[in-house]
């Protein structure tokens, strides 16, 4: 991917944040950066292929978040915990309503990001088996089911409609979701090394 079509994306990934897949027009995007419909038109052919596009930054970003994560810090407990507010984060940015767009206007790509969150369960399922080896998450559960389960629940529940019905805020809500897997998953050993964490880092 050459540096200008990354800044498309970028710049793209931006614009679906504020204004929604809806609103988002090719025509107004090219205004905003300055450059020709042309020139978006020879990296993306057509709108849904540019939000498409967008989104495979996006999951780009969160794949990052995981590699960096496991490359960087030894403790899995934490691993966990840091991932899940990086992914919290990453998707408080933006509005449910803006969200629940994608759902409805474009519903193939939608059954792409569900198929990306699944994608993860072996990732989930490494980190949280590292944790039991290491005596940090507790040796009574099955962490293959425990990883199955607790990726399709994130996958079926939290859908736009669900925080919409709700009223609830995205990011609040998965730091809450986290917190109660937390302390049913990881030992005191492991929750100890998970509140050293968010003592250094003031969370």
């Amino acid at each position: 991917m050459n540096a200008q079509n990354t800044h498309l994306l970028e710049a793209g990934f931006e614009e679906i944040i504020n204004t929604g897949v809806r609103s988002f027009t090719i025509d107004s995007f090219s205004k905003r950066l300055h450059i020709s419909k042309k020139t978006i038109y020879k990296f993306f052919p057509s709108k849904e292929k540019l939000i498409r596009g967008i989104i495979n930054f996006a999951f780009n970003q969160i794949n990052s978040v995981f590699e960096k994560v496991q490359e960087t810090e030894e403790n899995p407990a934490v691993q966990y915990i840091k991932i899940m507010e990086m992914i919290s984060k990453f998707s408080g940015r933006t509005p449910v309503n803006k969200l629940i767009e994608l759902k409805v206007y474009y519903p193939e790509i939608w059954k792409e990001v569900e198929a990306f969150r699944l994608s993860h369960q072996d990732d989930f399922y490494s980190i949280l088996k590292n944790a039991q080896d290491q005596g940090l998450a507790r040796d009574d559960i099955d962490m293959k089911a425990a990883s199955i389960i607790y990726i399709n629940v994130i996958n079926s529940t939290f859908q736009p409609e669900f925080f919409i019905k709700n009223d609830l805020a995205v990011r609040e809500t998965i730091r809450g979701f986290v917190k109660v897997v937390a302390r049913g998953i990881f030992t005191p050993k492991g929750l100890k090394s998970i509140r050293k964490y968010h003592d250094q880092n003031k969370i």
